[in-house]
């Protein structure tokens, strides 16, 4: 008969179980719809889409705001912000990357800025190119998930967490989640230069490569778990 620890192993392994198949599900729905895009993109593959941007920002304030904010930033070749702020609102061509003017208005607790983005351009070919570094991300997490759902389902029959059934899939597991975790950071990198316009540039996510290395310790310690428990039956 089964102990209380055992059994609250074997429900969480199940509701694990249930978690990793709707998630598995999830993954092959965005898949899908990554796919449709990608064929999409394809067909319109010689366009460009050019985008603008504007927007605007209430600010209240009390005290000299502007000459303490004057002391930190400076738009265009106005050397005072107080220059900008008029009633009927000034457009102030600004030499920046991502915007190409500002405006200011005074209202009654402060003033109301209005800004304009540079038009940006996205080839369809960097789309599509970005589309399928995703599929194969979702991809890899696909499989990271079927591990994950056999890892579960060892745990849900098991009768000690130290059985062989489950290191040999929370190993499976990790490995599989090596190539999600770096197609993640690629991904990130690419959509990142994509719509910022500068250079490819992958960020290491220190999250998700920490969480794969306490699974690969995790693995280490049921291991020596099970060969202690291995030399318990022997000596038994």
């Amino acid at each position: 008969m089964k102990n209380k620890g055992i059994k609250g192993i074997n429900t969480a392994g199940l509701i694990g179980y249930i978690i990793s198949v709707l998630l598995s599900i999830a993954v092959i729905a965005t898949m899908v719809i990554t796919g449709i895009g990608t064929a999409g993109a394809i067909a319109i593959a010689d366009k460009e889409i050019k985008v603008n941007m504007s927007t605007a920002i209430d600010i209240s304030s009390t005290g000299d705001f502007l000459g303490t904010l004057n002391k930190f930033m400076k738009v265009g070749e106005v050397e005072n912000l107080e220059d900008i702020i008029t009633e009927d609102g000034k457009t102030v061509k600004v030499d920046d990357s991502d915007l190409s003017e500002v405006s200011a208005y005074k209202t009654e607790n402060g003033f109301l800025v209005n800004a304009k983005t540079n038009e940006k351009v996205f080839t369809i070919k960097n789309i599509i190119v970005n589309l399928v570094a995703t599929f194969i991300f979702l991809l890899t997490v696909e499989i990271a998930v079927h591990f994950l759902a056999s890892l579960m389902k060892a745990l849900r029959k098991c009768e000690t967490p130290f059985c062989e059934s489950v290191i040999k899939s929370m190993s499976r597991f990790a490995i599989s989640l090596i190539p999600a975790v770096f197609m993640n950071m690629v991904c990130g990198g690419m959509w990142s230069s994509l719509f910022s316009g500068s250079g490819f540039a992958m960020t290491v996510n220190l999250g998700s490569v920490l969480l794969v290395a306490v699974i690969f310790l995790l693995i280490a310690v049921f291991k020596y778990g099970a060969l202690l428990q291995q030399e318990s039956d022997e000596t038994l």
